[in-house]
């Protein structure tokens, strides 16, 4: 993410009227500097972090708060793993089996008619959803994992 990018992150999370502390900001910057989602142990090692001073309660703490906002997304992987990463907008996620490589994809367009075909069929009011594909990246099937 770009400086500009997390500056208008920040600014449109302000105007919401939420406030942002160094360690809120911190957190964000270490989301924000991340090429890819980032597991709680990371976030703590990440520089900003560490310059703001955080403890492990107050890291989790505010994962927990940015999450609730819709600020931050838990990927939940397989065997309880989470990474987390900033929900900049809706996606969904490859997972590299082996190499553990995550990658974002967009169809959510295609999706929606499922979405309202199923709420249609069941009555059920859906508010949101997630899914991951488990599999092989391109560079591990060329390996022939």
């Amino acid at each position: 993410m770009s400086q500009p990018e997390l500056t208008n992150l920040i600014n449109s999370i302000r105007a919401r009227g939420r406030r942002l502390s160094g360690g809120r900001e911190a957190l964000l910057r270490a989301l924000a500097t991340a090429n890819k989602p980032l597991s709680a142990a990371a976030i703590m090692r990440s520089v900003a972090v560490k310059r703001a001073n955080l403890d492990r309660a107050t890291v989790y703490r505010t994962l927990s708060f940015w999450e609730k906002e819709g600020v931050v997304e838990i990927l939940h992987l397989e065997g309880d793993e989470r990474l987390y990463h900033l929900n900049l907008h809706h996606h969904h996620h490859l997972v590299c089996t082996v190499c553990k490589k995550i990658s974002a994809v967009d169809f959510c367009q295609s999706l929606s008619r499922e979405e309202a075909a199923i709420a249609k069929k069941t009555g059920f009011k859906i508010q949101r959803h997630t899914l991951e594909f488990y599999g092989l990246c391109r560079e591990c099937a060329r390996k022939n994992y």
